[in-house]
């Protein structure tokens, strides 16, 4: 199913004019370096960002565009940019560990292989934000990173998240070549920030995750997410007061969310049209990685599912995976094909997934718009 197929039936996708998560950071360095070979000073014009002396870009994780914009009442900081907000999109599966190594490599995950949240590989499944033991982050993901490239160039930048995150597994995969700093909660974060940028950094990357959590666990129409929307916008508000003059800063988040109704999942192991002939899926609800059983014809498997899934999926097999994903050994990694939910429901197979993993309440990883459009905001 090519692109073009795949918007005629529904799916969010940029377009050639469109500004997408690979391009965030090169937009912020266009007002810094606009020299270097990875700045695009001309979408820092589009945002209107004037040259400046450093910038700091800010990703939120989950904040999707569609739900921020519905609960803007709940953000006064963020409200006041409300005519200013760019609409960008997230990279396919739009999902965190895909959505973050593309933003710091600026590379698409079937090159980076950070394909899902989730992948079956060497026998077994593991997730791509943690990894497991044996599998070098570095090694799976060997993309060079922004960081990296700036680094190289005697360019210094940051990374300011929570220390539970130093050295795991997405953050030497995405982040790999800033100086990391440990920091949690708003005002500890944004003394570190602050002061990165006055020893020199050009770059500094903030990373907030508690909007993201929220929506897992109660969904983006909860009172529980606009709090922690609220409580996200208060913080930024102080931060944006102490930010040093000459420095810009840039808003985005990684994917958006989907408040999934329960009696849309299907199950795999429950479900003998789905089951028949597939050993393993992978993935995450809303992007399932298909592994067929050896000796099964993929493309039987593949057809079965589009029948039996007929409107409520997106089923894609790997020649437009390539065009949908980025061509390379990311593509090895996701199985024979992927089905991508439409709606409000999802896939999973209780085989091999926990209650937890299946019960959650907001997802994402798909091609709907409340997934894949996210904000860009020039904040300063």
């Amino acid at each position: 199913m090519s692109i073009s197929n795949l918007r005629a039936r529904g799916a969010c996708l940029a377009g050639d004019n469109d500004i997408s998560l690979t391009d965030v950071i090169p937009t912020a360095l266009g007002a810094v370096t606009p020299s270097l070979a990875c700045a695009r000073p001309d979408l820092a014009r589009r945002l209107a960002m004037p040259s400046a002396d450093a910038v700091v870009v800010i990703l939120v994780d989950g904040l999707g565009l569609l739900p921020l914009q519905e609960h803007l009442g709940h953000a006064r900081t963020l409200r006041s940019f409300r005519d200013s907000i760019e609409a960008a999109y997230s990279v396919v599966p739009s999902t965190t560990a895909a959505g973050i190594t593309a933003c710091g490599t600026g590379q698409l995950p079937g090159r980076t292989r950070m394909v899902g949240y989730s992948v079956f590989h060497g026998e077994q499944i593991f997730n791509l934000l943690a990894f497991t033991e044996g599998i070098d982050p570095a090694h799976w993901q060997q993309c060079p990173t922004y960081f990296e490239e700036l680094r190289e160039l005697g360019i210094q930048s940051a990374t300011i998240l929570p220390a539970k995150f130093a050295g795991s597994g997405l953050t030497t995969a995405a982040l790999r070549g800033a100086h990391f700093v440990p920091a949690t909660g708003w005002d500890e974060r944004c003394d570190a920030a602050v002061t990165e940028l006055k020893q020199g950094r050009k770059l500094v990357y903030l990373y907030w995750s508690d909007i993201d959590a929220c929506g897992h666990s109660y969904g983006t129409d909860s009172t529980q997410w606009s709090d922690a929307l609220e409580d996200f916008d208060a913080g930024l508000g102080r931060f944006l007061s102490r930010i040093p003059a000459g420095v810009r800063v840039v808003l985005t988040a990684d994917h958006g969310m989907v408040n999934i109704d329960f009696s849309q999942i299907l199950d795999v192991a429950q479900t003998p049209a789905l089951r028949e002939g597939v050993r393993v899926v992978a993935g995450e609800t809303r992007a399932v990685h298909v592994h067929c059983e050896r000796g099964e014809d993929p493309e039987r498997v593949q057809e079965r599912w589009e029948n039996f899934l007929g409107e409520r999926a997106w089923v894609v097999g790997p020649s437009e995976l390539a065009e949908l994903m980025g061509d390379g050994p990311g593509l090895a990694e996701t199985g024979d094909f992927v089905a991508f939910s439409r709606g409000r429901g999802g896939i999973v197979d209780s085989r091999t997934q926990s209650a937890g993993a299946m019960s959650l309440t907001g997802v994402h990883g798909s091609l709907t718009q409340e997934e894949m459009l996210i904000p860009l905001i020039r904040l300063a």
